[in-house]
């Protein structure tokens, strides 16, 4: 029998273990700075929160207001529609107004060339 002793197959795999078991802390080590770096945010959030808690009482009547202003408008094409309309009408108005004193005045279509 020429293959290793006992003692030596068993020293053998210690060292393989030894080798795994340091493939896995690099490997570990390694999840470990991407979990931070992706983590890194929440401190900066944090931040943001407590300078945020100073600007809170001013800035929430302001966000109020705008979320309301945003509800109260169904959709952006009927806003745009109904102000059209809104601008036409005045301009009706205003021509009809202006035809009115013309025919009053008697200058509506009889010019002379």
């Amino acid at each position: 029998m020429v293959g290793p002793t006992p003692g030596e197959q068993l020293r053998l795999r210690k060292q393989a273990l030894i080798l795994e078991s340091e493939l896995n802390r690099l490997s570990l080590a390694t999840e470990w700075r991407r979990v931070q770096a992706a983590a890194a945010w929440v401190g900066e959030a944090k931040r943001l929160g407590q300078r945020a808690r100073t600007w809170w009482p001013v800035l929430a009547p302001l966000l109020g207001m705008l979320i309301a202003r945003r509800l109260r408008r169904t959709n952006p094409g009927v806003d745009r529609a109904g102000s059209l309309l809104n601008a036409l009408a005045a301009g009706c108005s205003l021509w009809n107004q202006f035809s009115s004193r013309r025919s009053r005045d008697g200058s509506t279509s009889s010019r002379e060339d």
